[in-house]
């Protein structure tokens, strides 16, 4: 992954579209009713969907399969290898109010672990945590930073990102690229890399985030959003939830 992003047009189909698609909106009118203080706020994702709070035990256990599906597990064994587990799911919708700002970063400075180590991390040029973003509307898309999954930033990036030196983080990066997304398409992406999301249009992607078996990656994990033992028995690709 050169650049730290690849795009799969029309990677679902239409009735499996459908009916993941049935599940994720019930998860989102829940989830927004619960949170709705929340998301007046500013926030534009919701994640752990397979936790069960909003969903039935069918229901869950449908995203499931379809999280632990041959078709979903290789893709992202393309991008990290044969040895993955699977970490989070995410919901990315529009932000209440329409003119809030985007902003740049990369996944790894909410880990909590310094910049000198997420710089040190970076540079090792190994990907450990990927994300599978399908769009189940059309949508702008995300902006990228081609390559910047690999290196550290430049200092311009560096202080957009961080909002140092009078920038600020939705300022326009130099040679960034935007990749716009339309229902169906899977956008796989490198979570180290400099990249931020652009509100508008029908805004509704799941994202499915898988990882390199590493303890440091592991804890953020929640084994509440595993199958259990009996539902394990009735998934394709049951690995990834050891």
């Amino acid at each position: 992954m050169k650049d730290g992003f690849v795009l799969y047009k029309h990677f679902l189909t239409e009735s499996l579209g459908q009916q993941i698609d049935k599940i994720l909106r019930k998860f989102h009118a829940s989830w927004i009713a619960k949170n709705h203080d929340f998301y007046k706020k500013g926030i534009l994702n919701s994640s752990s969907i397979t936790n069960g709070e909003f969903l039935t035990v069918s229901e869950r256990f449908e995203l499931l399969k379809f999280i632990g599906s041959s078709e979903i597990v290789n893709k992202a064994k393309e991008f990290l290898g044969s040895d993955i587990r699977f970490l989070n799911t995410q919901i990315f919708f529009n932000p209440c109010d329409i003119n809030q700002n985007n902003y740049w970063h990369r996944d790894i400075q909410y880990t909590g672990i310094s910049e000198t180590e997420q710089r040190l991390a970076i540079e090792k040029k190994e990907s450990a945590v990927i994300h599978l973003r399908l769009a189940f509307a059309d949508e702008l898309g995300i902006d990228f930073v081609p390559e910047s999954h690999s290196r550290w930033d430049n200092q311009e990036e560096l202080d957009v990102r961080l909002q140092r030196n009078g920038k600020e983080s939705h300022d326009s990066i130099p040679g960034s690229k935007s990749v716009s997304l339309e229902k169906g398409d899977l956008l796989v992406f490198d979570a180290n890399i400099i990249h931020r999301g652009l509100y508008g249009l029908d805004r509704f992607s799941f994202d499915i985030l898988f990882c390199k078996p590493l303890p440091e990656i592991l804890k953020f994990a929640q084994k509440e959003t595993y199958p259990t033992s009996e539902e394990l028995a009735s998934i394709e690709c049951p690995e990834i939830f050891n």
